[in-house]
């Protein structure tokens, strides 16, 4: 081979070299321009199947979505949606591709629709039944968050600026934004130990706590469910040991006695006034058979002396009690302060409701509601 022959050869592989590299610049170039980040190889061969069949292979053109992937193989999808679709987050949640189609029906955007998921199952579900909401992405951060509230909340908030939202959302949550005893619910299970019942909750006439037992220390027969009364007579003992004569004046409650009580105190001082002290009929933890109330014998004219009620105060959750009517809960309850009036709810979470410095009823919504 001569000399020229060899550069011919040199020069040609040079070229060839050259459009090579220019080749691989302009695809990149039109990769970047129009897309085709992706291909059939990245999506399931279901997906790729309702691609082919309805002629979407524009889909290629942009970056893989698992959302996107989701729907094709449900073969629910709105090429409508289609930007949306890519810019919503894939969720391991049943019928995923058929609730993001129902919420761009009623009209949420793609951000949207990821901060519905965030919410919990049973809102997700309410938002189906709803019109479009405004947006409610500063309520996604609180637990007990009902999206069915979310015009109260808005109203409340304007008029009790002072209210930070996570108490906005509970009180309106516990009907406060209404007058008390309207909208009344029947609670469903209240033999459970964590059972809310006050001014919008209540049971009915003829409930009667199972495994009721004699309290140790009563002169007059009341009675605790089995649990509470025997937490009951270490708290006692526990007291006596420190110095605290405690003992049982009332506990248990049917509703009629409930009913003859809270009858005689409206006679006595009339309705509004009694309903701050006394519950109606069917609204009473003591019906439950988780509330005592407690006197100090040695105490003349009042039922606990202030050393008492302090010892009572600090101790009583270490037991599974706490003190439900207190006077800074007053807002929320309804009741004047009771510093006699203990309710069982169990060593744990009597723990965490003293320590929360909340009253029961704000606890059980931020905490232990299912929304």
């Amino acid at each position: 081979m001569t000399r020229r022959q060899k550069k011919k050869i040199k020069k040609l592989c040079i070229l060839i070299l050259f459009l090579i590299v220019v080749g691989v610049i302009i695809f990149f170039l039109i990769k970047l321009l129009f897309g085709g980040t992706n291909s059939s190889k990245d999506y399931s061969d279901e997906a790729n199947a309702v691609i082919s069949a309805e002629n979407l292979e524009k889909i290629y053109k942009f970056d893989y979505s698992k959302t996107l992937e989701n729907i094709l193989e449900s073969k629910e999808y709105n090429d409508n949606y289609l930007e949306d679709y890519l810019k919503i987050d894939f969720v391991e949640t049943d019928d995923f591709a058929d609730k993001v189609n129902k919420y761009l029906n009623i009209g949420y955007e793609a951000s949207e629709v990821n901060n519905i998921f965030k919410l919990s199952s049973k809102n997700q579900e309410k938002i189906l039944n709803l019109s479009k909401q405004k947006d409610f992405s500063e309520y996604l951060s609180f637990r007990n968050f009902d999206i069915n509230n979310l015009e109260r909340y808005e109203e409340y908030k304007k008029e009790n600026k002072d209210e930070d939202l996570q108490t906005v959302v509970t009180h309106v949550n516990l009907n406060l934004d209404k007058e008390f005893y309207t909208d009344t619910e029947r609670i469903e299970n209240p033999d459970e130990i964590t059972t809310l019942i006050n001014k919008f909750h209540y049971v009915d006439k003829d409930f009667v706590p199972k495994d009721l037992v004699t309290l140790f220390d009563s002169k007059n027969g009341a009675k605790l469910v089995r649990v509470a009364a025997e937490a009951y007579e270490k708290f006692i003992e526990a007291a006596k040991n420190d110095g605290i004569t405690l003992e049982s004046t009332t506990a248990y409650r049917s509703y009629s006695f409930q009913n003859t009580l809270y009858t005689n105190y409206v006679a006595e001082d009339g309705q509004e006034k009694a309903d701050t002290y006394s519950a109606r009929p069917g609204t009473s933890e003591h019906q439950l058979g988780l509330a005592v109330d407690l006197n100090d014998p040695n105490v003349s004219g009042a039922r606990l002396d202030d050393k008492d009620f302090k010892w009572v105060k600090e101790n009583s959750y270490k037991y599974g009690f706490i003190l439900r009517y207190l006077e800074e809960f007053v807002p929320v309850t309804g009741y004047m302060e009771e510093p006699w009036h203990i309710r069982y709810l169990g060593v744990d979470l009597a723990t965490k409701v003293y320590k929360s410095g909340l009253t029961y009823d704000e606890y059980y919504d931020m905490y232990l509601k299912e929304y």
